[in-house]
């Protein structure tokens, strides 16, 4: 079927890069317009506990939507004196629907009177109170002069985030672009060849750009999407543009005329490719199990682009290749002699060299080099995590809206403006109310008996007997003392069908985003119920709750996840290869890969750079390595398998094919290690993070699995590797011949170096 394509694609090339460059043109405006259509947040499960009580108290305390919060710091004087100045500028602006201060709450007031806080309400969408961020910033700073005005809040946190995940972008790109010049320049030694690859992740890019455009209008797709675009994007393109490019110059040094050659690499490195695309796209689909959207986004992205390269490398790569051709070394670079590339197979009569001392025992290689991975992955077991929900910390610590939360955190204790909150819900009826007050009662109760609660306000702590509550709750609240009066309407609402919701407001002695408050949760999930009673619904929300039904989501998900990826990526490698042994090798050269990976990353983001790792890291780490390392398997048991198919001895086939792709490889690898170590130097904890883990995946990949552990494993097993499903086993000969070394491998293994003289007479 490739080949069918490519003899296709070779008799009209003009027409199809035509028709790529024009779906470039249309789709390169909607593109650029992309950004504005995308969603902040999305670190949340809409279907969690803490969502759907969060939702009731919005309706039964008719609580806006959203709340931006004014941070005024000053080091000299006191800051009170910049508050009505402040106020008016915020009530003053569209949307705003209330302004609190430190004379409605004194909380809001740090004790040195240097620091305080203005909360503003806003009743207005989600991208409405986002915008309303840098305005309400400038439009305070312009009316106070002499004090630091910093607007934080989630709203103004969301926006932060959507600003520098652009700029993140647009920063790894002005590195990704020169470095990936200069290194396909090295692997290729030619300007034309370096430009081909480059210039079909442009256009793979764009062109999902637009696509993803008007897929913004029908569905909500997180800012995360573009940086999961064009780090995937970059990889991919260039990788599979790479493979492909290579053995059509290779099959043109040959002696081969240039549709033969275009024929040729797209029936070998194409077949190879397509595999690779399934099973990124396959593990990328995956990341829509948890059903969040910022899981949902990074993988729609990474599967459109992916898709999107593989239809430009099985298409436009081709009838570029056949329209350039010989072309194709155009601004040859000398760089330094090239050697020959050497035959697959071994002159008639000569006797083989000896197998490299590396491989005679690959039995204890193989346990040494696994054992050395598995270590590498130990740290994983400390690891840490922290959801973006209840935290700042995923933004740059210079960024406005974390600083200003920092101010809070530092100063009116963060704490205390984001409690836990408990919610008890009772259908009314006749004793409706007692039982409420009675559940509510208990239930604070214990909640203030539990380690690491500073404070409970409730119902039961506004200093009224229960008869007098209970009354004043059903018919006589005006009697109350203002203070009072207004306390309850903060923490009881009867609604439509006399049903009846009251709060309890937890202090935690903790941060909002510690390991403390996130037990304390758990803790109070799992007691109050009991001490409710009968008769009353008892749920806990707030920003560290949302955070915990996070990780359960992502806990939850995992085994499902990993699963799902190794199914599809078993049998998709079991269609490549006609063989249940390589895709049990590639899972365990995979899992191998990706644990060894974050435990490294442990070390570095934990123990060298003291931050925690983002909960969503793990998650993308597997899915989007698991699915590029396939790209060094197939293209390596490609060839092998070429080799053997050929009839070559089965050591030959093993060392020879991965010498002869060991370049490709090599090169392939860099590539990949350029494009995420740009997008680790990004400002967002979650792609930083992400780019320093696949980054150190892949050197992991390329020079522990496929320069070790892989030719060791297969050495060990033998020629069964080949044994299709239900097929009897070909015993091995005990005197199969050694094994050449094609010069390729020796520059990759030290031990073959002093080979190479003998490898170059026997392939001669």
């Amino acid at each position: 079927m490739i080949r069918r394509l490519a003899t296709v694609v070779c008799a009209r090339p003009r027409t199809v890069v035509v028709g790529w460059l024009v779906l470039f043109v249309l789709a390169a405006p909607f593109g650029l317009a992309l950004n504005a259509h995308l969603k902040a947040g999305g670190f949340t499960d809409p279907r969690s506990s803490a969502g759907d009580a969060a939702a009731v108290l919005e309706r039964a305390f008719h609580i806006p939507p959203h709340t931006l919060l004014v941070v005024l710091h000053t080091d000299a004087g006191q800051v009170t004196d910049f508050v009505p100045a402040a106020r008016a500028s915020a009530a003053g602006l569209a949307d705003v629907t209330a302004v609190r201060d430190y004379g409605d709450d004194p909380a809001l007031l740090s004790q040195d009177r240097r620091t305080t806080l203005l909360t503003v309400s806003v009743n207005a969408s989600d991208t409405v109170a986002q915008n309303l961020a840098p305005t309400l910033s400038s439009a305070v700073s312009g009316a106070v002069h002499g004090a630091q005005v910093d607007v934080t809040g989630q709203p103004a946190l969301d926006y932060a985030l959507n600003v520098h995940s652009k700029k993140d972008v647009e920063h790894a790109e002005m590195i990704a672009f020169p470095v990936l010049f200069v290194v396909l320049l090295l692997v290729f030694r030619s300007v034309a060849a370096m430009l081909v690859p480059i210039g079909v992740a442009v256009v793979a890019i764009t062109c999902t750009q637009g696509l993803a455009y008007g897929i913004a209008h029908v569905v909500d797709l997180q800012i995360l999407f573009t940086n999961a675009l064009s780090l995937i994007g970059l990889a991919v393109a260039v990788d599979y543009s790479l493979f492909i490019v290579k053995r059509f110059r290779e099959e043109l040094r040959r002696g081969g005329d240039v549709p033969a050659a275009v024929t040729t690499a797209m029936a070998t490195a194409g077949h190879s490719v397509v595999f690779s695309g399934l099973a990124v796209m396959t593990a990328l689909l995956a990341l829509f199990v948890p059903r969040i959207m910022v899981f949902a986004s990074i993988g729609l992205g990474g599967f459109m682009v992916t898709a999107v390269a593989m239809a430009a490398s099985m298409t436009l790569l081709p009838a570029v290749l056949r329209l350039l051709g010989h072309r194709i070394d155009w601004g040859t670079v000398r760089l330094g002699g090239r050697a020959a590339i050497p035959t697959a197979t071994a002159a008639a009569g000569t006797v083989p060299p000896p197998v490299p001392r590396l491989y005679r025992r690959p039995a204890i290689v193989l346990a040494l080099a696994v054992a050395g991975m598995l270590a590498l992955a130990w740290p994983m077991t400390a690891l840490r995590l922290e959801v973006p929900v209840a935290s700042a910390s995923i933004l740059p610590a210079d960024d406005e809206a974390r600083k200003g939360f920092d101010l809070v955190r530092a100063n009116l204790q963060a704490r205390d403006l984001f409690p836990v909150q408990v919610v008890l819900t009772s259908s009314g009826g006749a004793g409706g109310t007692a039982r409420l007050v009675d559940a509510a009662t208990r239930a604070a109760a214990v909640a203030a008996k539990t380690p690491t609660v500073g404070g409970v306000s409730s119902v039961a702590s506004l200093g009224l007997r229960r008869d007098a509550l209970i009354t004043a709750i059903d018919s006589d609240r005006a009697s109350l003392p203002v203070g009072a009066r207004t306390a309850l309407d903060q923490l009881w609402s009867t609604g439509a069908g006399e049903t009846a919701v009251t709060q309890l407001v937890v202090t935690p002695t903790a941060d909002p985003d510690s390991t403390a408050t996130h037990d304390l949760v758990r803790r109070l999930r799992s007691e109050l119920p009991a001490a409710a009673g009968s008769g009353v619904t008892v749920a806990v929300t707030g920003v560290t709750a949302q955070g915990v039904d996070f990780d359960h989501v992502v806990v939850r998900s995992m085994p499902v996840i990993i699963g799902l990826v190794a199914v599809a990526t078993f049998l998709i490698l079991l269609a490549a290869f006609g063989s249940w042994a390589v895709p049990v090798l590639a899972l365990a050269f995979n899992g191998l890969v990706v644990t060894a990976g974050l435990g490294a990353l442990v070390l570095i983001c934990q123990h060298g750079l003291h931050q925690s790792v983002n909960s969503v890291t793990p998650v993308l780490l597997f899915a989007v390595m698991f699915g590029l390392s396939i790209d060094y398997m197939v293209i390596m048991m490609s060839r092998i398998k070429e080799f053997h198919s050929a009839g070559e001895p089965y050591s030959w086939a093993v060392l020879g094919g991965l010498g002869r792709t060991a370049s490709m490889v090599n090169s392939a690898a860099l590539v990949m290690v350029a494009v995420f170590a740009a997008f680790a130097t990004a400002q967002i904890s979650v792609v930083q993070q992400l780019g320093i883990g696949l980054a150190l995946a892949v050197i992991l990949d390329t020079v522990v699995i496929r320069r070790v552990i892989l030719p060791a494993a297969l050495l060990l097993a033998g020629p069964r590797v080949w044994r299709r499903p239900g097929a009897p086993t070909a015993p091995i000969a005990p005197d199969a011949p050694a094994v050449p070394i094609v010069p390729e491998l020796a520059g990759t293994v030290p031990e073959l170096a002093g080979l190479a003289g003998n490898a170059r007479q026997v392939s001669s």
